[in-house]
């Protein structure tokens, strides 16, 4: 009887692998067809691979043509798991990172994430204000640990460095030149809350954004930046006096 009932279970799990394996070796483009999902953000020029190794070109006004190809190892579905290896490449952006979805507690973890950004998808966004910037943006070591369920976040880390250089911003009806340093931005966590604190090489804090789990997200200028652009400032301040919030809900 208890050999029966061992055969049982190592069929059910043979069967259940079968699937597995079947699923993730189904064309994705046939998939995709199947699914042919309407309203999505960007423009899914095609579809490849499967889900073991796959690939999708996509277009965005703000970001143009960018391929993501991403392998998946084999072990992570049979403990529920979705831990892909993901590279996206695109005109103005390159990334890599490491990924890990647990398909039934919803947590995702993001590892080794480094990436490269040019000023000119900043300005894409930023040109309605009439601004630009030059100079361009390098991450490394990201990481991330946050539930998508109940969008809580246990740990972030990670470094964004900018370049520095010409900055252009309107003043009035005038537009204004400042050369900016080299900024670097940390990101961290503080209670659940994730922080970043952007500082000048030698350590001097210009600036901090923060997004809490409610969706909020805030941005603190202090009276330093107004100072490395070379702006005067009415009132008499120290370089560390917030002088400009904003926040925004984001999600």
């Amino acid at each position: 009887m208890a050999k029966a009932k061992g055969n049982k279970k190592l069929i059910i799990i043979c069967v259940l692998a079968y699937f597995v394996f079947l699923m993730a070796m189904f064309p994705l483009n046939v998939i995709y067809k199947m699914a042919d999902p309407k309203g999505l953000p960007v423009d899914v020029l095609a579809v490849s691979g499967t889900l073991w190794d796959g690939e999708v070109i996509l277009k965005h006004n703000l970001t143009g043509q960018v391929t993501a190809h991403w392998t998946l190892p084999a072990t992570s579905l049979l403990i529920g798991e979705l831990a892909p290896n993901i590279d996206v490449k695109g005109q103005a952006l390159e990334a890599e990172l490491e990924a890990s979805l647990n398909i039934l507690t919803w947590d995702l973890e993001v590892a080794n994430g480094k990436g490269y950004l040019e000023s000119s998808l900043i300005n894409h966004v930023i040109k309605g204000n009439r601004a630009q910037i030059q100079g361009n943006f390098e991450l490394s070591n990201l990481g991330l640990s946050v539930n998508l369920k109940d969008k809580t976040a246990s740990d972030a880390k990670g470094r964004l460095v900018w370049s520095g250089g010409e900055v252009k911003y309107p003043k009035g009806r005038k537009q204004k030149t400042a050369s900016m340093p080299m900024l670097v931005a940390d990101l961290g966590i503080n209670q659940g809350e994730v922080q970043t604190t952007v500082n000048t090489t030698e350590g001097q804090a210009v600036a901090s954004v923060n997004v809490k789990q409610d969706g909020w997200a805030g941005v603190a200028i202090k009276k330093r930046m107004i100072d490395l652009v070379g702006e005067p400032w009415p009132n008499k301040a120290s370089a560390d006096t917030t002088v400009f919030e904003v926040s925004e809900k984001i999600f």
